[in-house]
């Protein structure tokens, strides 16, 4: 009975429970809330684990389960009213689902929170931790900083630097399993300026890193094929220049350079072969059109009913078959730059006319239109053809002719340029080796041979002979055995001793040939002694015409003083 009052006394309300979970008694506060408020306290209340809210008419109650064990009482539940306190309640509610929002927050950065105290000892790292250090965060959890560097845990350790230095440190750090990390530590003062924090955010680079490696990589590829495209580019240009060693083409190209620099019409004359489109190329390249477009209209190639139309364009509807736009011709799409017209020969009559007037005037008329179309061309013709004969025998318009031939450009044949020969051979053969990733050379006895060869063919011929040879033939030497029979068989280099260019003075095409010819001799031999035997002259006549034409270097003129 006094421990049913002293029940009574206590200021909370308490319900006992049989191990059955039946209520066996209930102090006097229990009583008056359950009956005020007509709570079941047979529903599953005695089985409810910790602390639980009961509201009971204006008053709040916090519920709590005890184990007794008693061989009676095996369980009590206690009401405690915590009307006033609900305020706090909530308070300390709403302050754990802040800790929770914060510690989900924590774990779920993507970047790494590492918190440290003010004696190096890990108090904090969130979850992306265990994936930067391969280990679960217990593991470094408690363990000085210091004792983890040296375990290699991650290398340096920016919190130590922090501590030395006492001010915010970014490093990069490489953790045990390999990471690589850009780590800053924030360090966090007392009122006393002394450190009690060091908080480290840390992001994983390795990625990044890769990624740069990975653009490293691809911008070194993009460097290789921009040297392979530069390459080729200079292998493209290499092939515009004129490999020019001889006086007749170094003549030529001095011409070339000064001729490029203005909008007159060229003429280019010469066999086939010796580089009429390479010439008109360096034209286009070297003049102020360089930029604009450089289009080459073989005159021979293309069929003469469809000539007129190509070159002119047409307007929609001019012909069966024509496009209803109509179609711009070759002359309209190389405006602002310059037309090659190679085999100008080859032009029909009737298309000659209308050529001219478009040079003349700068203007032309489509196939089937009747409205003129402005356009700003250089001309450069070309042919291998004796125009001059043609005029004459009215193959040929003479007027055309003229305008055509304002500035003549006229290309010795290869067996006229022996000099050159060696060099040509040189670069082709270089070029192709590269071409063919092969290493071969001409041994001095076939240059020799191939110097003396007719080469009809010019410089295509030699072009594709050194192909051909570099190609099929075994080893790295070409040698005379390897050369086609035919070289030996035409191995006179020109039927004619005089390749005569144009109608000249006697005397002054007698001192320019006799010029070349000691020139010539006294570049191969370089003694006058040898170039006496060679011309079959006397010793002291060479020296005098070496002197008349001043055809010693100043390096030569200062040796002969000596």
């Amino acid at each position: 009975m006094q421990r049913e009052k002293f029940f009574d006394l206590v200021p909370v309300g308490i319900i006992f429970y049989d191990g059955k979970g039946s209520v066996i008694a209930a102090n006097e506060l229990a009583s008056k809330v359950i009956e005020e408020n007509n709570i079941d306290i047979n529903d599953g209340i005695s089985n409810k684990p910790g602390a639980w809210k009961i509201s009971a008419g204006n008053k709040t109650y916090v519920a709590g389960r005890v184990e007794i064990g008693d061989a009676l009482v095996k369980k009590a539940v206690f009401l405690i009213d915590i009307t006033g306190w609900e305020f706090y309640w909530n308070e300390l509610n709403e302050l754990k689902e802040q800790v929770k929002e914060l510690e989900d927050t924590f774990n779920s950065s993507f970047d790494e929170i590492y918190v440290i105290d003010g004696k190096g000892i890990t108090k904090r790292i969130n979850k992306a931790g265990e994936t930067n250090y391969g280990v679960p965060v217990e593991t470094l959890l408690g363990k000085n900083v210091a004792d983890l560097e040296r375990e290699g845990y991650y290398n340096p350790s920016v919190s130590r630097m922090v501590f030395r230095e006492k001010k915010r440190i970014t490093i990069t750090q490489k953790t045990k399993s390999g990471k690589h990390l850009i780590a800053t530590g924030n360090p966090i003062f007392d009122e006393n300026g002394e450190i009690i924090r060091v908080v480290v955010n840390s992001r994983d680079i390795s990625e990044l890193l890769n990624l740069r490696k990975q653009l490293e990589d691809t911008e070194q590829l993009v460097e290789s094929y921009r040297q392979q495209l530069l390459k080729l580019s200079q292998e493209r240009i290499r092939s515009d220049e004129l490999i020019a060693r001889s006086p007749q083409m170094k003549k030529v190209i001095e011409m070339v350079d000064k001729v490029a620099q203005v909008d007159s019409t060229v003429l280019i004359m010469g066999e086939s072969g010796v580089g009429k489109g390479v010439i008109a190329s360096r034209l286009h390249r070297l003049s102020r059109r360089a930029k604009g477009p450089f289009i080459t209209i073989n005159c021979g190639a293309i069929p003469e009913h469809l000539l007129e139309s190509e070159l002119f364009g047409y307007e929609g509807g001019a012909f069966t078959g024509a496009r209803k736009e109509g179609k711009k011709g070759l002359l309209e799409l190389a405006n602002g730059g310059t037309v090659f017209l190679d085999e100008i020969t080859e032009l029909p009559l009737s298309l000659q006319v209308k050529l001219l007037q478009v040079i003349q005037d700068k203007k032309l008329i489509r196939v089937g239109g009747s409205k003129y179309i402005s356009v700003d061309i250089r001309f450069v013709a070309a042919t291998n053809k004796d125009i001059q004969r043609m005029v004459a025998e009215g193959l040929f318009r003479e007027d055309l002719y003229y305008r055509l031939n304002v500035i003549p450009v006229i290309i010795p044949p290869l067996r006229y340029r022996q000099e050159d020969i060696p060099v040509l051979l040189e670069y082709f053969l270089e070029k192709l080796n590269t071409k063919y990733e092969k290493n071969k050379k001409f041994t001095p006895e076939a240059i020799e041979i191939l110097r003396n060869y007719n080469w009809p063919g010019n410089v295509r011929e030699l072009e594709n002979l050194v192909e051909r040879l570099l190609v099929t033939k075994e080893g790295n030497e070409i040698t005379v055995s390897h050369l086609p029979e035919y070289i030996f068989e035409g191995k006179s280099r020109f039927p004619n001793r005089i390749y005569v260019l144009d109608i000249c003075p006697l005397k002054e095409a007698v001192e320019e040939m006799e010029k070349q010819l000691f020139s010539m001799a006294y570049n191969r031999l370089k003694n006058t002694y040898k170039v006496a035997d060679a011309l079959a002259i006397n010793q002291s006549t060479v020296v005098r015409k070496i002197q008349k034409y001043n055809l010693l270097s100043r390096a030569e003129r200062r040796t002969e003083k000596k």
